[in-house]
């Protein structure tokens, strides 16, 4: 990567925000906010509801100038979706209706609505999906996890039933037509990786379907461990699939492909961790694609060391105000801070010893091929090449050994400090400046 200067970052100085993509930025926190910087100028918009009501969950497309609230209104336990523009922040022209309701239900009270327990809210193409949990009031029966559809340009409300009972942590859609979902088994040092085919709704199917193909077990945590919920991130360039030709930028990835990565923090006494997980798409597709039994369950060591790179991060230097490690998923890199304790030698990221650090993380195997070319003619890198594998150790909050070999290259970002939020475009990646140094910009670095 170069490093490039710009005077109009220093119209996005604000100290956190969600994602940033194609000169826009979009801030959440007691308030959703957006910037889109043209040239030297800056445009600021920000949402303004109700006050008796919170923003749950929030998703944003920037090639459909789209975002997505999850709204919920204190009084009533009322839930619906709320589509707007990124741009201006006002009802989104293209959606049917400013809002959707979603109906859970009536609570025995009579007026008021039933609690929606989302687990997240994903954006694909004109579908809004959110994976909901129905709790039932006798502790005997099973819980249903239902898969709730949402097409903001009709308002068409769908639910697929289909989905395991165990308790959910995150999902997202790998493509139009596979669903992934991190499961929590009722062993609760075992977590589950299933993908599930989906069948959206359309002309062919009117309804849809969900059925599940693969499980896929993640490495074996120790039973004392307390383990807390757990994160998926994909590229937000899947998403581009579900799209026109026109609509799509310029450089695009092959389909179905890209890096999923999966963030477990652990924790035992006064200890903690995190087991970061960096997953080929592809080649977990390929995998579901070449399995012939439905509801199959493969072991880590059938599918994980060849698939993955697996990091255990030990969080001894995290202080409070520090964001995560794991910051940003864009096509095949990963953005990553190291706030933690380096000496690790379990801790492949970093080299460095007990100092705060960024880090691109490259899994394009044509990156791969191009750093093995150089480091073979002997110009050197900017960074390093991690081709050898990495080995876990059982005994420490571990209960197995955990082998995983995806290559990948690495590349330290200058001026980094922990309270700093790092988000990945296409082209660029972007994080606060130093303020101690005197700038107000933004740092901003351009893939090569």
């Amino acid at each position: 990567m170069r490093p490039i200067t710009s005077t109009c970052r220093s119209t996005l100085n604000e100290s956190h925000f969600t994602s940033y993509s194609q000169n826009m930025a979009l801030y959440v926190s007691r308030q959703v906010a957006s910037a889109v910087v043209y040239g030297d100028t800056v445009e600021h918009s920000t949402y303004r509801g109700r006050i008796d009501e919170i923003t749950r969950f929030h998703a944003a497309n920037v090639l459909q100038d789209l975002l997505v609230l999850l709204r919920m209104h204190l009084g009533t336990g009322l839930s619906y979706l709320c589509f707007l523009s990124l741009r201006g922040m006002s009802p989104h022209p293209a959606a049917a209706s400013p809002t959707c309701v979603l109906l859970t239900g009536i609570s025995p009270v009579g007026y008021l609505s039933a609690p929606l327990h989302a687990h997240g809210l994903r954006i694909l193409g004109p579908w809004c999906a959110l994976l909901t949990t129905d709790r039932p009031s006798n502790r005997l029966e099973a819980q249903a996890n239902t898969l709730l559809l949402c097409n903001w340009k009709t308002n068409a409300l769908f639910k697929l039933a289909g989905i395991h009972p165990d308790q959910v942590d995150d999902f997202n859609l790998l493509n139009s037509r596979t669903l992934a979902v991190v499961h929590r088994t009722s062993n609760p040092s075992q977590l589950i990786l299933r993908l599930y085919d989906v069948t959206f709704p359309s002309h062919l199917s009117s309804s849809g379907c969900v059925r599940l193909r693969l499980s896929l077990r993640l490495p074996r945590i120790e039973d004392q461990v307390s383990i807390s919920l757990s994160r998926m991130i994909l590229p937000r360039a899947l998403q581009e699939q579900a799209l026109q030709s026109h609509q799509r930028p310029r450089e695009v990835f092959p389909p179905n492909s890209g890096i999923m990565a999966l963030s477990i923090p652990l924790a035992m006494g006064i200890e903690k961790a995190r087991l970061d997980i960096a997953i080929d798409v592809g080649t977990l597709l390929s995998i579901a694609r070449g399995n012939d039994i439905s509801d199959r369950t493969m072991l880590w060591r059938e599918w994980g060391p060849k698939t993955s790179r697996v990091f255990f991060i030990d969080e001894v230097l995290c202080a409070e105000g520090d964001v995560e490690p794991l910051q940003d998923v864009e096509g095949y890199r990963i953005a990553f801070s190291t706030n933690v304790d380096c000496s690790d030698s379990r801790n492949r990221i970093s080299d460095e010893h007990s100092r705060p650090a960024a880090f691109i993380l490259d899994f394009n195997p044509a990156s791969i091929r191009w750093a093995r070319q150089e480091e073979k003619a002997g110009r050197g890198l900017h960074g390093a090449l991690i081709t050898e594998p990495s080995v876990l150790r059982p005994g420490r909050l571990l209960a197995e050994e955990v082998i995983s070999s995806l290559p990948y290259t690495r590349t330290m970002l200058e001026g980094y400090l922990p309270q700093h939020q790092i988000r990945l475009s296409r082209d660029e990646v972007v994080y606060p400046a130093n303020p101690a140094q005197g700038s107000q910009l933004h740092n901003v670095y351009s893939f090569a």
